[in-house]
C-alpha cells in the first residue's frame, strides 16, 4: 500500500517547514512506501522555504489562488499511490501519524476513509484555545471512536479508488468541500471511520480579529453549501432561522468540551462570551452565503 500525503498550500511560509518535517520524521516509524506532495498557490517565499528544506518534496506550483479543495484534487491527480492523505500547512503529522493510518486500513479494507484527533499545536494561548473550539470540538484524544459523518480534510487518508469515485472536492470555495465529499460517500454507503491513534497537531490563529474573520468566511462557505446542496443543517438557510446559530453551535461546542475534554471547559465557560462573538460573525457570513448562492440561483 503505497501513501501519497498531500499538502495544500497558501502562502505557508511560517509553517510549511515544520509540517514537512513532521511527516518526514515518520519515515523513523514507518517502513511503508510513501511520498509528499506539495500543491503551492503562493506569491511569498513558501516555494523556496520548501525547496531549502532538503526533504523530498513534489512540488506542484499553480499560478493563481487556489482553494484548499482545488489543491487536494490537483495533488491527487499528481500522484498515483492506493491512499490520499491529507494534512494542511499549518498542521503537524504525529510521529506515528503514516504507520497508523496504514494499519488500520489494511486491517479494515471495508472502510474508504479514516481520521483521527486534530489537536491544539499551541494550547497554552488562550486565543488559540477558542479558535480551536470553535473549528476542531469533539475531534479531541477522547472523541468517541467509530464511524463518522465527516472528518475535517486537516487529518483524513481516503482510499484513492473511492475518491476517485466519489470525488473530486469542491473547487470554488473555501471551506465545506470535505462535508459534501463525505456526504456522498455516506449515501453510497461508503465507511469513514474515527480512530484516536491518528494524530495531527493544527496551529490555531492567535488573534481574536482573525478568528473571527475566519469564522466568518467558513460561515459563509456553509451558508453557501446549505442552499446549493442538500446538507445536514439546512433548514437554517431559511428565512428566519440563522439566528439559532451561535446558540446551536455554543450549545454543541460546550456538551462536547464538557463531555470529551473536561480539562478545557472550566477555561470555555470564562471565555463563553468570545465564543459566542465568534459564532455571530460565523452566522453574519453564513447570512451572506445564503444571500450569495440565492442571487446565483436567480
Amino acid at each position: 500500500m503505497f501513501l501519497n500525503v498531500i499538502i495544500p498550500s497558501y502562502r505557508a511560509g511560517a509553517t510549511i517547514a515544520g509540517t514537512l518535517e513532521s511527516v518526514q520524521a515518520n519515515r523513523e516509524h514507518f517502513d511503508g512506501e510513501f511520498d509528499i506532495t506539495v500543491v503551492d498557490s503562493s506569491d511569498d517565499d513558501t516555494p523556496e522555504i520548501i525547496q531549502a528544506s532538503g526533504i523530498d518534496v513534489r512540488l506542484v506550483r499553480l499560478p493563481y489562488r487556489a482553494f484548499p479543495g482545488a489543491a487536494r484534487n490537483r495533488g491527487a491527480l499528481e500522484t498515483s499511490g492506493d491512499v490520499l492523505c491529507f494534512i494542511d500547512a499549518d498542521a503537524y503529522a504525529d510521529e506515528h501519524w503514516l504507520r497508523e493510518i496504514h494499519d488500520f486500513l489494511e486491517k479494515n479494507p471495508n472502510v474508504a476513509a479514516v481520521g483521527g484527533p486534530v489537536l491544539n499545536a499551541n494550547p497554552e494561548d488562550r486565543f488559540s484555545r477558542l479558535a480551536h473550539w470553535c473549528e476542531f470540538s469533539g475531534y479531541g484524544l477522547r472523541a468517541p471512536e467509530g464511524r463518522r459523518r465527516v472528518q475535517p480534510t486537516v487529518n483524513v487518508a481516503i482510499r484513492r479508488a473511492v475518491f476517485e469515485k466519489y470525488g473530486p472536492f469542491l473547487e470554488d470555495q473555501f471551506g465545506n468541500e470535505d462535508v459534501l465529499l463525505f456526504q456522498r460517500m455516506k449515501q453510497a454507503g461508503e465507511k469513514l471511520y474515527f480512530n484516536r491513534k491518528i494524530r495531527a497537531h493544527h496551529l490555531n490563529k492567535v488573534r481574536l480579529d482573525l478568528i473571527n474573520m475566519h469564522q466568518y468566511y467558513l460561515g459563509g462557505c456553509t451558508g453557501r453549501a446549505r442552499v446549493k446542496y442538500e446538507l445536514p443543517g439546512s433548514f437554517l438557510a431559511r428565512p428566519g432561522f440563522s439566528f439559532l446559530i451561535p446558540f446551536v453551535k455554543t450549545h454543541f461546542i460546550c456538551w462536547r468540551l464538557l463531555t470529551q475534554e473536561t480539562g478545557e471547559f472550566p477555561s470555555y465557560l470564562v471565555n463563553w462570551p468570545l465564543v459566542f462573538m465568534a459564532m455571530w460573525w460565523f452566522t453574519l457570513g453564513f447570512q451572506d452565503g445564503v444571500r450569495k448562492a440565492r442571487e446565483e440561483k436567480t
